[in-house]
């Protein structure tokens, strides 16, 4: 089979408009991955500053165990313990360690 039989030519030399076309193709290309590098950056910075927000509540959480089982040894625990707001805590938060 020829060229001409499978419908293949040969290039021809690019024209003032195909150029025009390429080079706008290029910068289009090039402001995208641009774009993606930036987009990939602000998803990165979200999820260190989610994982350091999850830290911290934890460190929260635990300070605030560690202070439930502060209040309940205390010489005040018995009566606090028996208060709607301390059991509310207490299952908010889990049953201070002791």
């Amino acid at each position: 089979m020829t060229n001409d039989q499978l419908g293949l030519h040969p290039a021809a030399p690019l024209g003032p408009s195909e150029r025009a076309e390429l080079d706008f193709l290029r910068y289009e290309a090039s402001y995208l991955q641009r774009r993606v590098r930036e987009l990939e950056d602000e998803v990165h910075a979200v999820e260190v500053e989610r994982d350091t927000i999850r830290h911290e509540r934890n460190l929260m959480s635990q300070d605030f165990r560690w202070t439930l089982d502060k209040l309940a040894s205390s010489p005040a625990g018995p009566m606090l313990k028996r208060t709607d707001g301390f059991q509310r805590m207490v299952d908010t938060w889990g049953e201070p360690p002791t």
